[in-house]
Formats: C-alpha cells, sequence, structure tokens
C-alpha cells in the first residue's frame, strides 16, 4: 500500500512538472497596450476644421513586415539583428500602430475628418508616416531600451505638393531585459511617437493654413 501511494505521488509530481514545462514553452503574443493620451485631452478637444486628413498605410521596411519581435545587442558591436523566439506582436508593427495614430489624431480635432488608410473618400491632405526601426536594443547585458524610428511627411493633395516632413526617434528604457520588458517600453515609445505626431501635425496645419486662404 505504501508502495503504490509513493508512486501515485511520484506520478502526480512528474505529471505537475510536465504542465509546467508545457505552460512555459508557449509563445507570447504581445500587442502595444492602450490608445494614446491626446495633447488635447489636457484642454479639451479642439475645434473642427475644415479640411479632411486621411492618413495612409504606415510603409515599413521587409524585416518589420512581419510579427517578429527583434533586438540588437549593441554591446557586442557587431550589428546583428535578432529575434526571440517564444515571443512576437499580435500583427506587424506599422499595424499596431496605425489604429493609435488615427484615434488620437482624430481626437484631437482639428479636422472635419480623419480618415483611416484604404478609405475612398476623396481628402485635402495626407499624413505618410514610414516606421524605420521597432526594436529592442541592449547596450548592456542587463541594460536595454525599446527604440522607434520613424518619418512623418505631410501631403497637400491639391497643390500636390509636401507641407512639412519630420524624423522621430524615440528611446524608452525598459525595465527588465527580456522580451516582455521589450514589448512594455516599445509601447511605451509607441504612445510617446503618436502625441509627437500628433502635436507636429498641428503645428504644420496651422501653419499651412495662411497659405491655403492665399490660394482661394
Amino acid at each position: 500500500m505504501t508502495r503504490t501511494l509513493l508512486a501515485l505521488c511520484a506520478c502526480t509530481l512528474a505529471l505537475g512538472g510536465c504542465v509546467h514545462a508545457t505552460r512555459v514553452q508557449f509563445p507570447q503574443h504581445y500587442a502595444l497596450g492602450g490608445p494614446a493620451q491626446t495633447l488635447h485631452e489636457h484642454r479639451g478637444a479642439g475645434k473642427s476644421g475644415e479640411a479632411i486628413l486621411q492618413i495612409a498605410r504606415i510603409a515599413a521596411p521587409e524585416w518589420l513586415e512581419g510579427t517578429a519581435m527583434y533586438y540588437r545587442l549593441d554591446y557586442q558591436h557587431d550589428n546583428r539583428l535578432s529575434a526571440y523566439g517564444r515571443s512576437d506582436w499580435i500583427a506587424p508593427p506599422a499595424s499596431l500602430l496605425e489604429p493609435l495614430v488615427q484615434s488620437a489624431i482624430a481626437a484631437g480635432g482639428g479636422w472635419r475628418a480623419v480618415l483611416g488608410p484604404g478609405n475612398p473618400a476623396n481628402a485635402d491632405t495626407s499624413l505618410q508616416l514610414r516606421l524605420d526601426d521597432f526594436s529592442q536594443r541592449f547596450s548592456q547585458p542587463d541594460r536595454s531600451a525599446g527604440v522607434l524610428d520613424a518619418t512623418a511627411t505631410l501631403v497637400d493633395h491639391h497643390g500636390d505638393r509636401v507641407v512639412a516632413q519630420k524624423h522621430f526617434h524615440i528611446e524608452v528604457a525598459a525595465s527588465t531585459p527580456d522580451a516582455q520588458g521589450g514589448a512594455q517600453a516599445l509601447g511605451n515609445a509607441s504612445r510617446q511617437f503618436v502625441a509627437q505626431v500628433q502635436q507636429w501635425l498641428e503645428s504644420a496645419a496651422n501653419a499651412k493654413q495662411p497659405e491655403e486662404g492665399e490660394n482661394r
């Protein structure tokens, strides 16, 4: 009887260990977190403008078109780009950024309407974004940061000209030197990026208004 009980306990422990080992092998899928806090949430919604803005689909290099979560070991000075084996994004980074950008700009006001990518309606102006880097960079084995590099271009459809362009570089320190810390840091970097794009877009649009008035 005693041997039987010991055998059952051993089997239970073994099975428990197998279940635990299986759980830690499950891949982790990350999102960017909640929506960005818009500039106008601090001072009330902005006035609606007369122009319609379309946000173009965010462009990205080929290596960022998938869901892989990338990191670089900068302290090794070898310029290698690596991907986590058991962690990734729930969608390509550009696809995750697009709704954050659109909702923040729409909530901020200043436009009669804000159209998303692929909307067939005619727009007066378009915001074109290119994502150049979206990765976790390690300066030391235990120290890393989420890095977001992107370029924003505001295009006037009536004059077929570039109104303004700006490059954004954002780094946010990761709380832990792993995929979870990198995902959290890149989520915070994304929200900072969206807030900065909104503020820049507002300034660029305001600077464009007198010239539009002269052309009418």
